[in-house]
């Protein structure tokens, strides 16, 4: 009588899925946090034998930008932590962006829930503007400095219809700074500032030690030949162009994760 007894127990477990390693793949729920800086929302959370992962949306709150380091954070699976080591992720503001974490290890499908120990998320507030010399074109010199912002041109194209041109940037301050391309404008022999035709383009984010490529361009001014750019100097204005940046961490957050009994028995 107690054999069958012991053996319809087992069998119970079974079908109730509480016995562990039982699945080659485990599915847990979706799962989002949120804050008052950043909203987390996790999907396709699947655990394997030797590997854990799921995909993340991360979207910034506010009007600051978001660093998110990954490596700093972890899994807790089974009551063992694992890193993971993914490229760092900067978010503009009020914007969002997706990252896969991935950890690797052993029977990491026994286990039916874990841990996701959400840290490495920085508050990045920009400071005032950096203040940059004109520069001029035809070039007298290919490069200059803003504060910790060296500024080299690596390409340019001037003709009457249009001005195009290219510079490198590298940042050697501290944290990261940013270069806003859409602020650079020209000013003209007719004393008139015009702003770069490229109204739209995005902020560009340098950190230290590191080179990043910014560009603008105009079209054909008004003005005849006193304005015509293949023929007269012109003055290139990088006001509000280059910003520093200071770095605030933001408290850690645990987030547990459950399996989804209903999708790994559907999908096994």
């Amino acid at each position: 009588m107690k054999v069958f007894m012991i053996a319809g127990f087992i069998g119970t477990m079974v079908l109730s899925g509480t016995v562990f390693g039982q699945y080659e793949k485990v599915y847990y729920n979706d799962t989002t946090f949120e804050t008052e800086t950043y909203k987390v929302e996790i999907d396709n959370v699947v655990a394997l034998p030797k590997e854990v992962k799921f995909r993340m949306n991360i979207t910034n709150k506010t009007n600051d930008w978001l660093l998110y380091i990954p490596e700093e954070g972890k899994f807790e699976v089974g009551g063992k932590p694992l890193s993971f080591k993914e490229d760092k992720l900067l978010i503009p503001p009020y914007d969002s962006k997706k990252r896969v974490l991935k950890a690797t290890g052993d029977k990491l499908n026994d286990p039916r829930s874990f841990n996701f120990v959400c840290d490495g998320f920085y508050k990045v507030t920009l400071k005032d503007a950096t203040k940059s010399p004109e520069f001029k074109l035809p070039i007298a010199s290919n490069e200059f400095i803003a504060g910790n912002f060296k500024v080299t041109l690596v390409n340019s194209s001037k003709t009457t219809a249009k001005t195009e041109v290219k510079f490198n940037v590298t940042y050697n301050g501290e944290g990261i700074g940013f270069a806003s391309p859409a602020k650079m404008s020209m000013r003209m022999p007719d004393g008139n500032v015009y702003a770069t035709v490229k109204s739209k383009a995005d902020v560009v984010a340098i950190e230290k030690g590191k080179t990043e490529s910014i560009t603008a361009g105009w079209s054909k001014m008004e003005g005849g030949s006193k304005n015509d750019m293949q023929m007269v100097e012109m003055w290139l204005i990088f006001n509000d162009v280059f910003q520093e940046s200071t770095q605030a961490k933001i408290d850690k957050a645990t987030i547990p994760l459950r399996w989804n009994e209903a999708l790994t028995l559907g999908k096994k």
